[in-house]
């Protein structure tokens, strides 16, 4: 009987522990820099609105976030990549997305909100020097920028939302770090 208890008690707590994880995030660390990213949220909303975006992609020989341009990125530079990146849906993705869809609005809007508390944190670390900006970073962002700035204002929020697959899987890819 003492046993069961035992046994039932620690499956309990093990139970606790894997949902508070997943309450909680999941703690990526981007160079020195550590953040609490609810990948899998995020993914939940994008998965909402992707095949829209992905149906209203007209430039579709054009990639933005190419999965060798991020894969391609330093763990010590990881955490000033995606600041930039974030700040730069922030700034111009999501203020230059339209739609008629209701669903598609909520949602950018959700993803938005969340890339600005993402932020918060990434800014933090890097106020405390723990966020490494160097010239390859900042020369990568500003390639995804140019491309980005060739495409009218429409479209080029359609391609960088629709991309939003790749940017979501480097992140997942810092949870097996």
């Amino acid at each position: 009987m003492k046993d069961l208890f035992i046994i039932n008690s620690v499956f309990v707590c093990i139970m606790l522990c894997c949902l508070w994880d997943s309450a909680q995030g999941r703690r990526l660390h981007l160079g020195s820099c550590k953040v609490n990213i609810h990948t899998h949220e995020l993914r939940h909303h994008f998965q909402h609105i992707r095949q829209g975006m992905i149906t209203g992609d007209n430039h579709k020989g054009i990639r933005l976030l190419s999965k060798d341009v991020m894969n391609s990125v330093q763990a010590t530079e990881s955490c000033c990549f995606l600041r930039q990146l974030l700040d730069f849906y922030m700034d111009k993705v999501f203020i230059s997305y339209t739609s008629s869809h209701s669903l598609h609005r909520r949602t950018t809007s959700v993803l938005a909100n969340s890339f600005l508390s993402i932020t918060k944190d990434l800014k933090v670390c890097h106020a405390n020097a723990h966020c490494e900006c160097s010239v390859d970073a900042r020369l990568k962002f500003t390639g995804i920028q140019t491309t980005y700035e060739k495409l009218d204002q429409a479209a080029g929020a359609v391609k960088a939302i629709g991309e939003l697959d790749s940017l979501l899987e480097w992140l997942e890819s810092f949870q097996h770090h």
